[in-house]
């Protein structure tokens, strides 16, 4: 009998087999890519953004719909990640701009399911690649404008470096994602010389352009993410290590300590001053004021999602821009943001979809203790801490939101292949 692999139509058919199955894998790493590019703002100096938001709808869209089955059972497993969407929605129903709330609601929730989506399609692993893949070009590229201005605005009004971003926020914010997602494949790759150097190269161009924009909140939550990611894998460490580590951390304590109690030290002022900035956290507290100032007109339901910025019957919308700008629709803390948009509703949601996806960072860490699992807490405390300041976690096409998702959905799948792989290995050992 002739083999099969002689028979030229067999060889062609499984040639074309191949070629397709790599054209969908590449499709599928372009798409993964474009939502963390477009979702960093980093393009909109080259590209419009309604063009790229299209694309990606209708390529996530496909994605949806030929995984329909597939990626059902992912949301079904996951499904309380979707309660800060759905609630959204919802808020369209008492929104005083109904129709802008309900069309932010779809965005959002486009932006979740993309990020369902790339959490089904790879890896933990390699999702950090994925980050450093998009990622590392924008961060490139902003220091290229830095020593050339090719690429136009080079600074702030504040002065810190803007890049090819139109906020220096953003650039800080992408930098600590790029690093942290670089230092995680540092550590837990595998000893191969090349890729170690690159990693170590994108690690150093990240720090570098995260201190050239001067953003402090994510300067500060770089160092403290550092450090978790350090304590996280000290397991892996020898023990003289260890100690030393818990030494040094013990003194610096006590340091603390007698700073405190016999100087007149305050750290928030000293952290203030040594980043050059002032006490009002750059306009932030201003903006909180009249934060709370609506909460408490609207404490229970507030003003619809979004709808805030969109409606013309708060005066301090006029107020806000005119001082910072008329790009300025956040009040730069997620909770604050959720809370005169949604009211509690919105605050409970926002908990039990950060609790979710949380949870699934913790059983993922304690199942494996993997420097991926470490990297994962990591980058979900620095984007907690730094919602705090930033407008990051709640808005519609947010890359941030995309990737704690995307991580959050790969863990669990990736529990699962690996508890189903233990027990297949114990049948047959059994067997």
């Amino acid at each position: 009998m002739a083999n099969l692999s002689e028979i030229p139509y067999a060889r062609g058919l499984r040639r074309n087999v191949a070629s397709i199955v790599v054209l969908l894998a590449a499709f599928d790493l372009m798409l993964a890519i474009l939502i963390i590019v477009a979702g960093s703002q980093g393009v909109y100096r080259f590209a419009p953004p309604l063009f790229l938001w299209v694309l990606i709808y209708a390529m996530v869209g496909l994605q949806l719909a030929t995984n329909l089955r597939a990626l059902s059972s992912v949301l079904r497993d996951n499904i309380t990640i979707l309660t800060f969407p759905v609630i959204a929605f919802l808020s369209a129903t008492w929104s005083l701009a109904p129709s802008h709330s309900s069309y932010s609601a779809i965005q959002l929730t486009v932006t979740y399911l993309a990020g369902f989506w790339i959490g089904w399609r790879y890896r933990p692993g390699e999702i950090a690649l994925i980050m450093v893949l998009a990622l590392s070009p924008l961060i490139a590229l902003s220091l290229v404008n830095w020593a050339t201005g090719m690429f136009g605005e080079v600074y702030s009004y504040a002065g810190g470096l803007l890049g090819i971003f139109g906020n220096k926020n953003t650039l800080g914010r992408m930098s600590l994602l790029l690093g942290l997602a670089a230092l995680g494949l540092f550590v837990g790759g595998r000893s191969r010389p090349l890729r170690s150097l690159v990693l170590l190269g994108v690690f150093v161009m990240a720090t570098l352009s995260l201190l050239l924009s001067e953003s402090a909140t994510s300067m500060i939550f770089m160092l403290g993410s550092c450090g978790l990611f350090v304590v996280l894998t000290m397991h892996g460490y020898r023990a003289s290590f260890r100690l030393a580590m818990f030494a040094a951390s013990g003194l610096a304590i006590l340091a603390l300590f007698a700073l405190f109690a016999f100087g007149n030290f305050n750290p928030a002022d000293e952290v203030l001053e040594l980043l050059g900035k002032s006490s009002n956290l750059t306009g932030r507290t201003f903006l909180w004021d009249i934060a709370f100032r609506q909460i408490g007109a609207q404490p229970w339901l507030g003003v619809g999602f979004d709808a805030y910025w969109d409606s013309d019957r708060f005066l301090a919308v006029d107020q806000i821009q005119r001082a910072f700008g008329s790009g300025l629709i956040s009040f730069h803390n997620f909770i604050l943001d959720i809370w005169v948009g949604m009211g509690v509703p919105g605050l409970i949601a926002i908990s039990v979809s950060l609790g979710t996806i949380a949870t699934a960072y913790v059983r993922y860490y304690l199942a494996h203790r993997g420097v991926d699992a470490a990297m994962m807490l990591a980058i979900l405390a620095s984007a907690i801490g730094v919602a705090l300041f930033n407008p990051l976690l709640h808005g519609q096409h947010s890359n941030m939101i995309v990737i704690l998702i995307a991580f959050a959905v790969s863990a669990q799948i990736e529990m699962r292949r690996r508890s189903v792989s233990k027990n297949g290995n114990g049948a047959d050992n059994a067997g």
